[in-house]
């Protein structure tokens, strides 16, 4: 008699949705992991079958839309936010479709794809979008829900970090540790995500009486070779420089701390920094990176319990839904 795949986890002690995910040939699994799960599935005659039929009525789709890709990668971030996507579906007995829209390919082509998706609703990954880019979507009729995005303009509910809120409470932070100066190191690609950090930066400056004013923000590329590029570019011109940095995200953060240990600054004697996301690489790198966690697995799973809640009526007033995040200290900002 076949398993079950609540079974199978237990056997190896990974969640049912890790299960799902392998036989569905879902991202966000190692190669490991992946591994493990299918060798233990032929020792004991799992199929898979019996999963994927249980939810083959209830299809939620994942569009993951990528404008450059630059941001939406497959990074740990994203990985995370998926299995909370994957685990909520498995808990609300859907199975989840997940499709790719790449703006640079022929997009009616995409678009008609997307719709022939049997599916109850459109959890939309719209981290890289522009607000123009949601006219795209204006024709689709099952329930959108957006994640990882917010605009005025939106007629969706939007589920994303509260972004304000982190970036207010990291760049405090360094004002409470003393730091006179301190700047931004600040995306040079433009999201809805770091134009809301923006303003929780400037927001902590103005309630420090500091000036908005000064030469300290830097835009540098967020991805890990260009960031550091970019970073010694700009400390080849010899720029006066802050006491301390609040980074859009993690990997911008790490760029920049590589360029400024190569160029001789101490880390964080001469200069401190401040990430966003709580990515893994935090604590191995020197020092250590203080950051704000954003609990993705948590984000990815609200999304999709919205995504039911619209689906059970889509009369419902739209929601704007923020994930609060946390101050994480580690050894990269000093105390003066």
């Amino acid at each position: 008699m076949e398993i079950s795949a609540k079974e199978l986890a237990q056997l190896i002690n990974v969640s049912p949705a890790t299960v799902s995910m392998v036989f569905n040939n879902k991202p966000g699994i190692s190669e490991a992991t992946r591994e493990l799960v299918m060798r233990t599935a032929a020792q004991y005659g799992y199929t898979g079958k019996s999963t994927q039929t249980a939810a083959a009525s209830r299809v939620i789709q994942l569009i993951n839309y990528k404008k450059h890709g630059k941001i939406a990668a497959d990074t740990p971030f994203f990985s995370q936010l998926t299995e909370g996507i994957t685990q909520e579906c498995y808990r609300q007995n859907a199975a989840l479709h997940i499709s790719y829209f790449y703006e640079n390919m022929d997009i009616p082509t995409q678009l008609a794809s997307l719709k022939e998706v049997d599916c109850i609703g459109i959890l939309l990954l719209a981290t890289e979008m522009g607000k123009e880019d949601f006219k795209k979507f204006k024709d689709f009729h099952v329930p959108i829900v957006v994640l990882d995005c917010y605009y005025d303009e939106l007629k969706y509910d939007c589920v994303l970090i509260n972004n304000i809120q982190g970036a207010f409470k990291a760049t405090n932070y360094l004002l409470q540790c003393g730091h006179q100066k301190v700047g931004y190191l600040r995306s040079a690609i433009d999201i809805s995500n770091f134009a809301e950090r923006a303003d929780g930066y400037y927001k902590a400056l103005r309630a420090h009486n500091k000036s908005t004013s000064h030469p300290y923000v830097h835009a540098i590329s967020p991805t890990a070779e260009e960031g550091y590029q970019d970073m010694l570019a700009i400390l080849d011109t010899r720029p006066e420089l802050a006491d301390a940095y609040f980074a859009d995200n993690d990997i911008i953060a790490a760029a920049a701390m590589k360029a400024f240990r190569e160029r001789g600054y101490r880390l964080p004697e001469d200069i401190s920094i401040i990430g966003f996301d709580d990515m893994p690489l935090c604590d191995m790198m020197v020092p250590s990176l203080s950051t704000m966690r954003v609990k993705k697995q948590e984000l990815g799973a609200t999304a999709i319990q919205r995504l039911m809640d619209r689906v059970g009526n889509n009369q419902i007033e739209c929601l704007k839904m923020c994930m609060a995040t946390k101050l994480i200290k580690r050894e990269s900002v000093s105390v003066l």
